[in-house]
């Protein structure tokens, strides 16, 4: 019987998992319903897929921290370690249209591992900008 490799995106045991947190990026999360959802889940920007990855579940609140493994297939920077989502108290429609998103076929080829100075564009956007008081800085 073959074994699991025992490294992290390939096993899930306890160690495993936790060397995936220790090294995740964080992405800042979005409470919201996105167009033809219907409950508020945590909408991240994977500036890899230039698109929004859906995360949790009705449950989730500005302030939790979330571990998940991204929905970018075997070719993301983010398939062995996941990323930890920072869920912020901006509503997701405040950033929904700020982010300019790869088109269908435009997935098809970063899920292939390919890319074009057209997903290399949308790769460079900025990303969603929080307003001050939500990473405690100060408004005057």
């Amino acid at each position: 019987m073959a074994t699991q490799p025992h490294q992290p995106g390939a096993c899930f045991c306890g160690n495993c998992m936790t060397c995936a947190r220790l090294n995740a990026p964080t992405l800042y999360g979005f409470l919201g319903k996105a167009p033809g959802t219907s409950f508020v889940q945590v909408y991240a920007w994977c500036p890899h897929c230039a698109n929004w990855h859906r995360h949790g579940d009705d449950t989730n609140r500005a302030g939790d921290v979330l571990h998940r493994y991204a929905h970018c297939g075997q070719h993301g920077p983010y398939r062995k370690t996941g990323y930890l989502i920072t869920v912020t108290s901006t509503p997701l429609a405040e950033v929904w249209g700020r982010m300019r998103r790869a088109s269908p076929a435009q997935r098809d080829a970063i899920s292939e591992g390919r890319s074009t100075s057209a997903i290399e564009r949308l790769r460079r956007q900025p990303l969603p900008m929080l307003r001050p008081e939500h990473h405690g800085g100060r408004t005057v």
